[in-house]
């Protein structure tokens, strides 16, 4: 019997986790909402480098350094809230962008080309306060 009950508590946690599947009349949290912006490093822009709102939202940067962020569930934005914000660079050992498969990037040999102080949940020095609207948020990085 107990392990009936503990089994049962266990599909309701997870109902009420999984996004977009919460049982009707439970709230999801906020809408995501438009955010964007630009990264650079050391005055340049940074191409290829992935972005990380919390466990909102993510994004990449494409070629001139410009980042749009998407929602868990593929939704376009992010919500609105407080977030540490990580942002990794992974290449190659012979200078080629890390290409996302198969393989974790340490796995295929990749390093990191930014500081702790970008990449480190912990010791990310990176926020954003995203409001209601949405926003743009440039980041602009050093190498040292």
């Amino acid at each position: 019997m107990r392990l009936r009950s503990a089994v049962g508590c266990f599909c309701v946690l997870l109902l009420l986790v999984l996004p977009g599947c919460a049982p009707s009349g439970i709230p999801e949290g906020p809408a995501p909402v438009p955010v964007d912006g630009t990264v650079t490093l050391d005055g340049q822009p940074l191409a290829g480098a992935s972005l990380m709102f919390g466990q909102s939202a993510f994004g990449e940067t494409d070629a001139n350094g410009h980042y749009e962020l998407a929602a868990a569930g593929g939704k376009k934005g992010c919500p609105p809230g407080e977030y540490k914000v990580v942002i990794e660079k992974w290449v190659m050992p012979d200078g080629s962008p890390y290409k996302s498969g198969e393989m974790s990037p340490m796995d295929a040999g990749a390093k990191q080309e930014l500081p702790a102080k970008y990449t480190d949940p912990e010791k990310t020095e990176l926020k954003a306060t995203v409001p209601a609207e949405g926003g743009t948020f440039p980041f602009e990085l050093k190498s040292n």
